[in-house]
């Protein structure tokens, strides 16, 4: 029999138990993937005190199903199935593993459904929260691109054994055209959907898709309502990097020698627009963009523009730095400026005086000498139109 005292000590104990033990404190994340089988899948986020959670769920002839916890604030989360998706590439010595990506999404506080192919999870459908909804609308505009990107890196990365030189050449430009494309439909999805987690998630993958300044009226043009999350951070350290050289201010100074003995100095180029091209004879992607800054001097070097390369080179020795940097700049063709960071790099560091965190970086400055743009890689054509726009072609 209950008496009216252990009626009041449970109501009592109802009103004061904590949150956890009231309700239910887990969600549940299953689906099913084409070609699991009975294999496993797992997941892995931080929780909301940042601690690395794993979670791990055998599959039922394709069907799975794994319960994490219930969170206060959405977690960037990695999907994956336990069935080798890479590809193997063989030399003559030794044998090179590509794995494919896994399936990006948000852990929060409703329960998700996730559907597919197993073989290409990374691409499966996410659905059940706004969050994942959102960023499911996402995908679905990149996925077609995305797909046949990963078919071309996958025949690349097969090299010789299923693709020629001529072959190869041309996947490679189909894969950059595509990706210029990208470029619009990611900035156009972010600028639309100022409320939402993956216009912060995407944002901390884009820097390299927009100029700086670009970059940054695009963070402040998206809502509080993320700003604050420990994603931002990584945001908000690339912001307080980028603006050591905000555009409008004034480049910074500098004198070194070229290539063949002469001293350049900055302040001599007032009255001409001039490109700084911050790159190394290591750096794959540099190299790659060389061609094109070579069409853009021919076709405004007469009209007032000038390249000036500063090489940063992976060598100890000073001498050594020299050698890679002349073999560059020799194979590659290159008739602008070129000087070395490393050659007097104990009076001046451009590096790191222009804060230089990737390359390549290009910084874009005007015949007042004050700064135009700045981007890192060659991802979008930003110097392209900026160009055209001062010189009329």
């Amino acid at each position: 029999m209950i008496t009216i005292k252990k009626l009041l000590l449970a109501t009592l104990l109802l009103f004061f138990l904590p949150k956890a033990y009231c309700q239910n404190d887990s969600i549940q994340i299953s689906g099913r993937l084409k070609g699991l089988g009975n294999k496993s899948v797992w997941i892995s986020f931080a929780d909301d005190a940042g601690v690395s959670r794993s979670y791990r769920a055998n599959a039922i002839n394709d069907i799975f199903s794994l319960k994490v916890p219930r969170l206060q604030r959405p977690a960037i989360a990695r999907f994956d199935v336990s069935i080798l998706r890479g590809v193997n590439a063989t030399s003559k010595d030794k044998t090179v593993s590509n794995p494919s990506p896994v399936l990006d999404l948000f852990v929060f506080d409703k329960g998700i459904k996730i559907t597919g192919d197993a073989l290409l999870v990374q691409f499966a459908k996410v659905s059940g929260d706004e969050e994942n909804n959102v960023f499911d609308s996402y995908k679905q505009l990149v996925k077609k691109d995305e797909m046949r990107n990963y078919e071309i890196m996958q025949l690349l990365f097969n090299g010789e054994k299923n693709t020629n030189a001529a072959q190869s050449k041309s996947l490679s430009a189909e894969a950059t055209a595509i990706n210029r494309k990208l470029v619009n439909v990611k900035r156009d999805f972010v600028k639309n959907h100022p409320d939402a987690f993956a216009s912060v998630f995407l944002l901390t993958r884009m820097q390299n898709l927009y100029t700086a300044g670009d970059f940054i009226s695009t963070w402040n043009s998206l809502s509080s309502k993320y700003k604050n999350h420990p994603i931002a951070e990584r945001i908000k350290a690339y912001i307080k990097k980028i603006s050591a050289t905000p555009e409008g201010s004034d480049a910074i100074g500098f004198q070194k020698t070229d290539n063949h003995g002469k001293t350049i100095n900055l302040a001599d180029f007032k009255g001409k627009t001039v490109l700084l091209d911050f790159w190394g004879s290591w750096c794959g992607p540099c190299r790659a963009s060389n061609p094109h800054l070579k069409v853009l001097y021919a076709k405004y070097q007469s009209k007032g523009f000038e390249i000036i390369a500063i090489a940063q080179e992976q060598k100890k020795l000073l001498s050594e730095a020299r050698t890679a940097w002349l073999k560059a700049i020799e194979e590659d063709g290159l008739t602008y400026i070129n000087v070395l960071n490393n050659d007097g790099i104990e009076k001046q560091n451009l590096v790191r005086d222009y804060n230089i965190m990737a390359f390549p970086t290009k910084i874009l400055i005007s015949s007042e000498g004050k700064i135009l743009m700045r981007i890192t890689s060659s991802a979008t054509d930003d110097i392209d139109h900026a160009l055209e726009k001062i010189y009329g072609f």
